[in-house]
């Protein structure tokens, strides 16, 4: 019987999330969607000191604003019992060996190897400790910490991206899974997790290959067979940086409240080094049917905001109507269907529709300079109603009065009938503006 698709996207509430972490959990959302599966929201917020209810509840208003849909949310913080059950066990089992060392004596180890030249590997010193030499340091009010013992093999794994990979785990310290204080570190509680949710795929990014390979280990301690892993190239920002979360201008958070679309924000972090054409998908299932993460590049993919600015104009330009007045209504913003078929082609936000609600709406001033051929225009305005041919008739009008043609002929207009250089067909905002505001801008006049 072939097993049900699960996925999870496991981030620490420790900071918000930014473009960076997204890309894993669409990865992971999309393969959901492609194999009919399960997504898994875990938050790993075992690191108490760092982890906040404010970042926990950011993360799942960032993911559904997406429209990346959860089926359930797990706390690490509320299934601590369950790690310290499969601890014992594994103690029991002779997987971990708890350890004395202080965290100078550990520096002043990694220090002197590294002087010689050789890999900071931990040398293992507490796990041939007698019980006499243990007692000794519990008497002097150490605490121990627990390793896991790794087997020093090489462990190999089919990855679903980078194909055949080699993790050599003697070139691994043991890593530490429970702190002195008792508290579970990142390694553990995720295999336990990840035992206990019956994931069936893992895709994260490439920097935990080396944590894939230890978790193979940590799986097989507890007779389970590992996850299918796949490991994405990172992400980086313009300058090639990696994206951080101390880096809040390329959280979610900020870029929706610079009036971002979601989807433009998917379109552009799922197509960016992969073999999709970078282009402005209207819905996940649509970026889904087409996804091979086969075909993903080995290099990092360079997040560009420039890139996402002219896909959020392209998101923009295919939104109904329908699709859109709810969203204006919401914000108190009068919502004219004719207005937005005429300006979705012309702005990158949806905020900027507000500018354009005022051109048309409202009394503006615009400081006019070529009052003589403005005057000359305002005086050629054909006579109401005014249709679809208005436009061409004004115009020719106008020519037949002055040699003015090309730049020098509609620049003037645009300014003074909107006080900007560019914009929507002016043909068609003159049937929204009316024949008497666009007197008065032509002649420089203002209604009070």
């Amino acid at each position: 019987m072939t097993k049900k698709t699960v996925t999870r996207f496991a981030p620490s509430p420790t900071g918000l999330l930014h473009v960076g972490n997204i890309r894993t959990a669409l990865f992971n959302y999309l393969y959901t969607i492609k194999n009919n599966g399960k997504f898994i929201l875990r938050i790993d917020d075992t690191d108490l000191e760092r982890s906040t209810n404010e970042f926990a509840e950011q993360i799942i208003s960032d993911l559904k604003w997406l429209g990346i849909k959860v089926d359930k949310i797990y706390k690490q913080s509320e299934r601590i019992d369950t790690y310290k059950k499969y601890f014992s066990q594994l103690v029991e089992d002779g997987f971990l060996y708890e350890c004395f060392e202080t965290q100078e004596e550990l520096d002043y180890k990694r220090k002197r190897l590294i002087s010689r030249r050789m890999p900071p590997v931990y040398d293992r010193a507490s796990l041939n400790l007698s019980k006499d030499e243990k007692n000794k340091y519990l008497d002097e009010g150490r605490k121990p910490y627990w390793r896991f013992k790794l087997s020093g093999k090489k462990i190999v794994f089919n990855d679903l991206i980078r194909g055949e990979v080699v993790v050599d785990t003697s070139t691994q310290s043991d890593p530490v899974v429970v702190r002195e204080d008792g508290g579970f570190l990142y390694n553990l509680p995720s295999v336990i997790d990840d035992v206990e949710m019956k994931i069936t795929n893992i895709i994260r990014g490439e920097d935990h290959v080396t944590n894939s390979g230890i978790q193979i280990e940590m799986f097989s301690s507890l007779g389970k067979n590992a996850p299918i892993f796949g490991h994405h190239p990172l992400l980086v920002d313009e300058n090639g940086d990696p994206f951080s979360k101390r880096n809040a201008a390329s959280s979610i958070k900020s870029l929706k409240d610079k009036n971002f679309e979601p989807m433009a924000i998917n379109s552009l972090n799922i197509s960016i080094g992969t073999s999709i054409e970078i282009n402005s998908f209207q819905s996940l299932k649509e970026i889904s049917d087409i996804l091979n993460l086969n075909k993903l590049g080995r290099a990092p993919g360079r997040f560009s905001l420039d890139q996402l600015t002219k896909l959020n104009s392209s998101q923009l330009s295919i939104l109904s109507f329908k699709e859109i007045k709810n969203r204006l209504k919401t914000e108190n913003i009068n919502a004219n269907e004719p207005l937005w078929e005429i300006v979705k082609n012309n702005i990158d936000f949806l905020s900027e529709y507000t500018k354009w609600d005022k051109i048309i709406n409202k009394d503006i001033k615009i400081e006019n300079f070529d009052n003589e051929f403005l005057k000359l225009a305002a005086d050629s305005l054909p006579n109401q109603p005014w249709d679809e041919k208005t436009w061409n008739l004004w115009i020719e009008k106008i020519k037949a009065s002055t040699d003015r043609k090309g730049k020098d002929l509609f620049l003037p207009l645009r300014r003074a009938i909107t006080g900007l250089e560019h914009g929507p067909e002016l043909k068609e905002l003159i049937l929204l503006i009316g024949y008497d505001k666009i007197k008065r801008r032509l002649l420089g006049e203002y209604s009070d």
